[in-house]
């Protein structure tokens, strides 16, 4: 991979390292799925003039903005609001493991050891982090993250497969999707968004702009550009930087507490995320 594609799949993760965890205190204020419904109409607005006509199939366009962003988006946000930032981002780290296992199934790439041995690092990492929960609302973020990673995952795989754009024109062709899915989505599954839309602060709506385009605009754009120029499993391994971003994140800004069991489980998971990082270093050379 060129230093320079290895610089923006590394800033990639820095943005959405950061992003995810600052979203906490906002997804406490805002309906998550609305607040995702109001990311994605802005990223609409503002790509889709920039944004050359996409040449992937609409019928693909759609499914791929449903998996790859309404429904991944809208369940991260869900499961931040039941879990603590630095458990949720952790737990995402799942998505390699399956984003691996859904590329060998596509015929993307092909099963190794290695890449199969630091996945089970990482999930044995994720089971310890997430320890065993009691109360419901920590069930029901589990749950939500499960989902995310599971359509983030399968999203990716396919994109190389069955897209025909890149970048800004790729994502933008998403989101005018995902922007109408989001509110239906928070029309049918939450209530009172109009009334709680009134009582937040001015300081919230000002983050919106700024989650919409450090958060989602700018790092998707340069992620899917990409991806339609090297394999699933070359720029995935490099996730290994999003958790460590976002525990600075909400250790120093957040206030978050680090439990044993919080840094023995993160440990595990970067260094299963570590192992196929390696894996392909080596291989390269």
């Amino acid at each position: 991979m060129p230093p320079f594609h290895i610089l923006l799949v590394v800033l990639v993760q820095i943005f959405w390292g950061a992003t995810y965890p600052l979203c906490k205190p906002y997804v406490g204020v805002f309906p998550p799925m609305a607040l995702v419904a109001m990311v994605y109409t802005l990223v609409a607005l503002i790509s889709t003039p920039l944004a050359p006509r996409a040449s992937t199939p609409q019928r693909t366009l759609f499914l791929l903005g449903f998996f790859g962003g309404a429904l991944q988006t809208s369940a991260v946000f869900v499961a931040l609001k039941y879990l603590p930032a630095s458990t949720a981002v952790l737990a995402m780290q799942a998505q390699l493991p399956v984003a691996v296992v859904a590329s060998w199934f596509m015929g993307r790439d092909k099963p190794n050891l290695k890449n199969a041995l630091g996945s089970v690092i990482c999930l044995v990492g994720i089971v310890i982090v997430i320890g065993r929960p009691e109360a419901t609302n920590a069930w029901l973020g589990l749950g939500a993250m499960f989902v995310g990673v599971m359509s983030w995952a399968i999203a990716q795989a396919a994109i190389p497969v069955v897209a025909k754009d890149q970048g800004m024109t790729l994502y933008a062709g998403m989101t005018r999707y995902a922007a109408p899915q989001m509110i239906v989505m928070s029309l049918a599954f939450e209530h009172g968004q109009l009334q709680g839309l009134t009582e937040v602060p001015l300081e919230a709506w000002a983050a919106v702009p700024i989650i919409t385009l450090a958060g989602f605009a700018l790092p998707y754009s340069i992620w899917y550009w990409l991806l339609m120029r090297h394999r699933v499993d070359e720029l995935t391994p490099f996730v290994i930087l999003m958790p460590i971003v976002s525990i600075v994140v909400t250790t120093t800004l957040l206030g978050e507490p680090l439990p044993p069991a919080l840094l023995l489980g993160g440990a595990i998971v970067i260094a299963g995320l570590a192992v196929i990082v390696f894996k392909r270093r080596s291989a390269a050379g």
